[in-house]
């Protein structure tokens, strides 16, 4: 029989700190922290509630390491300066104004968190040498979870802060599309049919791998997109698989999605054209940068102005893109006003 001493030595940060979170309204749920990084324990753990994290927390009595989910799910977003430095944590604070909670992980990093305010997830939004985050969505570790390096540890406050939390201050550029990170739009990924999750997760990883310093981060995007935006996530296998492979093209400097994609161009039109008609080889790769996901387009006289050449260039140009069998007309256009010719690609 367990005596109750061997019991309490056997519960690990987890069972012991589930109750004590789940007090003041936090659902948290186990987390594997090793030499490969930090996961979940569990699937679906953005949406774990008080009665399964009270579940999970007698299944995974023994597990030294737990998070909760950011944003909505328990209404704190996490301010991540990811350096030992406190100055830059000092900076921040005075930036984005004071925390009563603060928090240093397992190896001397820290934490500020605020109440949610509906900011979302931004890595490095202030450009790569500024290591801060701003975590409104995701998960993040908890203390006192046990990490490779050592404990996560509140330094300042207690966990009855959390009921009196600020809203972060000076994030209006984080709405403001001038200024905050750009990235291609693209269609919602619950929409997604469940044979398209692959490609969809793994283009979502490219065009964001850039904007993460190492892949752990980028692994975490991985996790959080799953998660919330497929109706029927991914295995945790296959998620960290296609990460991988993201992160993989991006320290060989071949992820073209992050820095804007590539054009692609027959063979036969650089050999026919780039040395015989610049204009037209000109005219052929903006063509393809501007529409070549497109099955027609229009092109219209006004392209002329827009490229900065006379009508009679532009006319020139398209005349031997449309003998060459480059482009084809569909239709002339010109029955009404604002009617522009519409072509298509003879040579994809």
């Amino acid at each position: 029989m367990i005596s109750v001493a061997k019991q309490a030595r056997a519960l690990g940060a987890f069972a012991e700190w589930q109750p004590r979170y789940a007090q003041h309204g936090i659902a948290t749920f186990p987390v594997v922290i090793d030499g490969s990084g930090k996961r979940p324990a569990v699937k679906g753990y953005l949406k774990v509630g008080s009665d399964l994290s009270r579940h999970l927390a007698l299944r995974f009595a023994a597990n030294d390491a737990f998070g909760f989910a950011l944003g909505r799910y328990n209404r704190i977003t996490v301010l991540d300066v990811d350096t030992r430095d406190d100055r830059v944590l000092s900076e921040a604070l005075a930036k984005h104004g004071p925390s009563p909670l603060i928090i240093r992980s397992g190896s001397g990093n820290w934490q500020a968190w605020y109440r949610h305010g509906g900011e979302g997830r931004h890595v490095r939004p202030w450009g790569r040498d500024l290591p801060i985050d701003v975590l409104g969505g995701g998960y993040v570790v908890a203390p006192p979870s046990a990490g490779t390096r050592g404990r996560y540890e509140i330094v300042q406050g207690s966990l009855d802060d959390l009921q009196r939390l600020p809203a972060l201050q000076a994030l209006d550029f984080l709405k403001s599309p001038s200024k905050a990170p750009t990235a291609a739009p693209e269609a919602p990924a619950a929409a997604v049919r469940d044979g398209e999750r692959n490609n969809s997760l793994w283009r979502a990883c490219m065009r964001h791998a850039l904007r993460c310093p190492n892949l752990d981060v980028l692994l975490d995007f991985a996790r959080t997109h799953n998660e919330e935006e497929f109706m029927v996530p991914l295995a945790e296998a296959e998620v960290v698989r296609i990460g991988g492979s993201a992160w993989g093209y991006t320290e060989k400097g071949e992820n073209w999605f992050a820095t804007g994609g590539l054009v692609g161009l027959p063979r036969t039109a650089v050999d026919e054209l780039a040395s015989t008609d610049p204009h037209a080889f000109a005219l052929f790769g903006l063509l393809r940068r501007w529409h070549g996901d497109r099955d027609r387009f229009l092109l219209a006289n006004g392209t002329a102005n827009r490229l900065g050449w006379t009508l009679r260039t532009f006319k020139a140009a398209q005349r031997r893109l449309e003998e060459g069998g480059r482009i084809r007309c569909v239709s002339r256009g010109g029955r009404r006003p604002n009617d522009p010719p519409v072509y298509a690609w003879s040579v994809r």
